[in-house]
């Protein structure tokens, strides 16, 4: 008889309202991006951890897995690194909701355009975050970002107009992914609560970090 393997918690953390963490995750290991109550927006970069140059690319992502037939622009599959790499970096095993966005974050510019010049920014986030491990926002492709549970879309058929819409996630859901090699992760708690890419109101997110056990 098949012995039955679980996923077991082995570390838990909760990332504080508009503020960034990173992390490593190991080659087979599960991590969870948690909603703590709903409707908040979790920013995240990837990175090889043995080789920085290894990044994720959230467009290019998006595209492979359409053509593979195993996702979309805005339900993904399969995380890709950048070219000339183009490798597999984690796999989505776990979607319920299916939003996100595969573009940039947000940052100072973009803060300065709704008129919240000198708000915090995913930027400023992602720069704490990654200052842990010796980088800097120079340091990686920044524009390139799995924006977890935001509602965005792009108008195809007019003139590209981009609507934003409050999240549909409440509190407990949740994307997971499986690393398919060891990964750095930055989390950006994005603090946007200018427009309705929070719902008006940041909140904080959760991190689980899984592994199978027999």
């Amino acid at each position: 008889m098949p012995l039955k393997v679980t996923n077991k918690v082995i570390n838990e953390f909760v990332i504080t309202k508009c503020t960034g963490k990173a992390f490593r995750i190991n080659k087979g290991q599960l991590f969870r991006v948690i909603e703590c109550e709903g409707k908040q927006v979790a920013g995240l970069i990837f990175l090889n951890a043995h080789n920085y140059k290894v990044q994720f690319m959230a467009e290019y992502s998006g595209g492979l897995s359409y053509f593979s037939g195993i996702g979309s622009h805005y339900r993904l599959g399969n995380l890709y690194s950048k070219i000339p790499y183009e490798n597999v970096m984690l796999t989505v095993t776990d979607n319920k909701i299916g939003d996100h966005f595969l573009g940039p974050h947000c940052t100072r510019t973009m803060m300065d355009i709704l008129r919240a010049p000198g708000h915090r920014s995913c930027s400023d986030n992602f720069a704490d975050a990654l200052s842990e491990f010796g980088l800097e926002l120079e340091d990686v492709y920044s524009p390139s970002v799995f924006n977890a549970f935001a509602n965005i879309h792009i108008d195809p058929k007019g003139d590209g107009t981009i609507s934003i819409e409050p999240p549909r996630t409440e509190k407990d859901d949740y994307i997971e992914f499986l690393a398919e090699m060891d990964v750095l992760v930055a989390v950006s708690v994005c603090p946007d609560d200018k427009s309705a890419m929070n719902d008006y109101s940041c909140k904080a997110i959760k991190i689980q970090i899984l592994e199978s056990q027999q």
